[in-house]
């Protein structure tokens, strides 16, 4: 099987060295150039599994960096675009810096220069359960992905890695492993979704991210 095709049994579904994506909006060759993807010391990583937080996590990123309230209004893919998605006219790489992104990418397959630079990665994760339970009823609004009549159907792809994302396990261990060669802050859903531990921790992103400001 070569590295482009996918065995998820998802038509929707291509897969390579191990990340299943959304065949209509992301490429294998896109995705094995992001290897060398230029990194900047200022540069900010938001990574997460598929249904981890990621949204949410993103507005908090990004009105940290904020310089003030306008009445426009950018959408999450403006301000903080997922560098797996390729946008037709948009030049990810000559951005102004602090330039902050999203990623859904395996460990292995993250920007080496990632373990080279200065660039502050926040791993979210969540409980694998509630993952699913979100994936299920995210595929039904998506065209991207394959609705599946009943979670019970899903359950056994989403075990063995063979949904959008791959393998959760796989995906938490590599981030997990290589925290410390990649600057990386985690954090838990769970823990942000109570409210008394919020504040907590957009404070303790807050500081995470003075701290790499301050190295530089």
């Amino acid at each position: 099987m070569s590295d482009d095709q996918s065995d998820s049994g998802d038509a929707y579904l291509k897969e390579y060295k191990g990340f299943h994506f959304p065949k209509e909006k992301m490429s294998s060759d896109h995705i094995q150039s992001l290897e060398d993807f230029e990194i900047r010391d200022s540069d900010v990583f938001l990574v997460t599994f598929p249904k981890s937080g990621t949204v949410w996590t993103q507005q908090i990123v990004t009105l940290i960096f904020e310089d003030d309230c306008t009445e426009v209004y950018q959408k999450n893919i403006e301000r903080m675009p997922w560098i797996e998605y390729p946008m037709d006219g948009y030049d990810f790489v000559n951005r102004p810096s602090p330039r902050l992104y999203a990623t859904h990418l395996p460990y292995h397959l993250a920007p080496k220069a990632l373990k080279e630079k200065k660039a502050k990665v926040i791993y979210m994760f969540r409980n694998p359960k509630d993952t699913m339970v979100s994936y299920f009823h995210f595929s039904k609004m998506i065209n991207d992905l394959e609705t599946l009549p009943s979670i019970t159907e899903l359950i056994e792809r989403y075990l063995n890695g063979k949904v959008f994302g791959g393998s959760w396990f796989d995906h938490v261990k590599g981030w997990y492993d290589h925290k410390d060669q990649v600057n990386a802050l985690l954090l838990s859903y769970e823990e942000m979704s109570k409210v008394i531990h919020l504040m907590f921790i957009i404070l303790k992103i807050t500081n995470a991210l003075m701290e790499r400001e301050q190295s530089m």
